[in-house]
C-alpha cells in the first residue's frame, strides 16, 4: 500500500519544477507539479494533495490568491508559499490567504524537506484539535476556525452563501430507550449520511450533542430545495438499508450568507437554528 505523501508543486520555472519533483520523490513524497493556478486547481479537484508548494509569482494568479482558492478546494491541505523576493514578501498576507509556512529561494532540498515535514505536522497537530472524535466530523472549534476564514473570502469575493443546520431527531428517546451506546450509532450514522452526501470540500461538523452544520452547500436560492430533497433522500436510502428497532430522522434548515450584509458566524448559526425550528414546526403540524 502506497502511503507516501502527494505534493503538489507550482511553479512556472521549468528546470526548477523538475529539479523539485525529482528531488522530493522518493519514498517519502508523491509529486505533482503545476505550471499555472489554473492547471493547479484543475489537479486539486482531482486530488486530495496534502501539501502545496507554491511560488508567489505565476502567469494567471499570483500564489497567495491560488492558495486562498485551494484551501477551500482543500482545507485540511498545507501550503508552503516559496518567494525569491524576501524584502517584498508579507508573512502576514502569506498567513491570511491561509499558507501554513514560507521558503526562501534558493534553498536545498533538504529544507524542503524539513519545511514539508514540518507543516504536515502542525496539521496533523491542529487536525486532531479540531476534530470530534465519535464522528470523525470537524468539532466546534474547527468550524469556527475554517468558517471565519470562508466567510472572509466570500466577503472578499462578494459570493454567497448557504449553511445547512440539522439535528438529528429523537436522540434523548434514542439514549433513553436502547441506551447511550446506540444512541452514538445514531450520530454516526447521521454523520456518515452528510459526508457521502456533500462534497469533499465543504465544511461538515458537529457542532453539539445532536446538531451539525455544512457550509457551503450552494450559493444560489434556487438550490436549496434540491438541496433539501437530495438530504432527506439519503436518509431514507440509510433507513431501507440498515434495519434497526427505529429509524434515523433529520430536522434540517438553511442560513443565508449576504456578502452585502455580512454576518457574524453565531449569527449564521442563529439564523439556521431558526429555520431549523420551523421546519420541525411545520412538519407536527401537518
Amino acid at each position: 500500500m502506497n502511503q507516501r505523501t502527494p505534493i503538489l508543486i507550482v511553479d512556472d520555472d521549468e528546470i526548477l519544477l523538475e529539479m523539485l519533483r525529482s528531488g522530493l520523490s522518493t519514498d517519502d513524497f508523491r509529486c505533482a507539479v503545476a505550471h499555472t493556478a489554473s492547471s493547479a486547481i484543475e489537479l486539486l479537484r482531482a486530488t486530495p494533495f496534502e501539501v502545496m508548494v507554491v511560488d508567489v509569482v505565476l502567469p494567471d494568479l499570483d500564489g497567495f490568491e491560488l492558495t486562498r482558492r485551494a484551501k477551500i478546494l482543500r482545507p485540511k491541505m498545507a501550503v508552503i508559499i516559496m518567494t525569491g523576493y524576501i524584502d517584498d514578501f508579507s508573512y502576514d498576507r502569506a498567513l491570511e490567504a491561509g499558507a501554513s509556512d514560507f521558503i526562501k529561494k534558493p534553498f536545498t532540498f533538504r529544507e524542503m524537506q524539513a519545511r514539508i515535514k514540518h507543516v504536515r505536522m502542525h496539521e496533523e497537530v491542529r487536525s486532531l484539535l479540531h476534530k470530534d472524535e465519535l464522528t470523525d466530523l470537524y468539532n466546534r472549534r474547527g468550524f469556527f476556525t475554517l468558517v471565519e476564514y470562508l466567510l472572509k473570502m466570500a466577503k472578499r469575493q462578494k459570493k454567497c452563501l448557504f449553511m445547512l443546520y440539522a439535528d438529528l431527531d429523537n436522540l434523548k428517546y434514542i439514549n433513553d430507550t436502547w441506551g447511550h451506546q446506540e444512541g452514538d450509532r445514531a450520530l454516526i450514522a447521521v454523520a456518515q449520511i452528510l459526508t457521502k452526501n456533500f462534497r469533499e470540500s465543504d465544511i461538515i461538523a458537529r457542532i453539539g450533542g445532536d446538531e451539525f452544520v455544512v457550509i457551503p452547500v450552494g450559493t444560489a436560492g434556487d438550490h436549496v430545495d434540491s438541496i433539501f430533497d437530495r438530504l432527506y433522500k439519503a436518509v431514507e436510502d440509510y433507513n431501507s438499508m440498515n434495519k434497526r428497532d427505529y429509524h434515523i430522522s433529520i430536522s434540517a434548515g438553511m442560513a443565508f450568507y449576504d456578502p452585502e450584509n455580512p454576518s457574524s458566524i453565531d449569527e449564521l448559526l442563529a439564523e439556521g437554528d431558526k429555520s431549523m425550528y420551523e421546519w420541525k414546526r411545520r412538519r407536527k403540524n401537518s
